[in-house]
């Protein structure tokens, strides 16, 4: 199983926001120090968001990936909220291995398809879930979580990001038991986005012989210092 650590870059820096009992903090560093913190640990793959493409609606951070790519060419890049076909081509230039479709590529008609015809073996969709249905934003019916990620299965991708919301609104211990169920009805990986809080729920995963996810998805815990991502690492490195 892969634990794969969330890289947010804004204006050409790693951010972050540390929660303490003292308050908040906004942490920057440089994003090559914070590649390199993650593979001493022993991180395989990162999660990257493009906060700058949000506002500009396109890639603002590619060079950065490019940089960190050069130095640790076996390190894996999957990107999130990509949304265009041309923002596709700047990632995979820039060394990324994944891009994350978000709702937005998703409900276009054939996209999906198209997309893992022209770029075999590099997209994944992004699929935020409640109670077993899939709600895109700005569209009022609603999908079953299941037989909608068969069609992609089917479809070709590469693997399923799954965010379950639960009905408190925040994501917790139930985005594991979500993405478990939902990565024993397709044959692509499923990789929990969150769910994970301290090494307490990994050895949990550990102690059932959890070997269904393909990954889990960690940003705040991370950076709260609630787990040790070497640590975490080695408590689930046969699963």
């Amino acid at each position: 199983m892969l634990l794969i650590p969330v890289m947010d870059l804004k204006s050409g820096h790693s951010v972050y926001t540390q929660h303490s009992d003292n308050g908040n903090s906004l942490i920057t560093e440089d994003p090559m120090d914070a590649a390199k913190r993650w593979v001493d640990a022993g991180a395989k793959r990162i999660h990257i968001v493009d906060v700058d493409s949000y506002r500009a609606g396109q890639p603002v951070n590619a060079h950065k990936i490019a940089e960190i790519h050069q130095r640790y060419p076996h390190l894996e890049f999957q990107i999130g909220g990509i949304s265009r076909e041309e923002d596709i081509f700047i990632w995979l230039d820039a060394g990324a291995k994944y891009l994350v479709l978000n709702s937005k590529a998703i409900c276009r008609p054939g996209f999906i398809l198209d997309m893992c015809v022209e770029f075999s073996g590099s997209i994944m969709v992004a699929l935020d879930s409640h109670n077993g249905l899939v709600r895109f934003k700005g569209h009022e019916t609603s999908h079953n979580l299941i037989t909608l990620a068969k069609e992609f299965d089917d479809e070709g991708v590469s693997g399923i990001m799954l965010t379950d919301i639960p009905d408190v609104g925040h994501v917790n211990g139930s985005n594991i038991e979500s993405s478990c169920s939902l990565a024993d009805e397709v044959s692509i990986p499923v990789i929990a986005n969150g769910g994970v809080n301290c090494l307490a729920d990994l050895q949990a995963l550990d102690a059932i012989g959890e070997h269904r996810l393909g990954g889990i998805v960690i940003g705040r815990p991370l950076h709260d210092q609630q787990l040790d991502f070497k640590i975490a690492q080695d408590c689930v490195v046969n699963l």
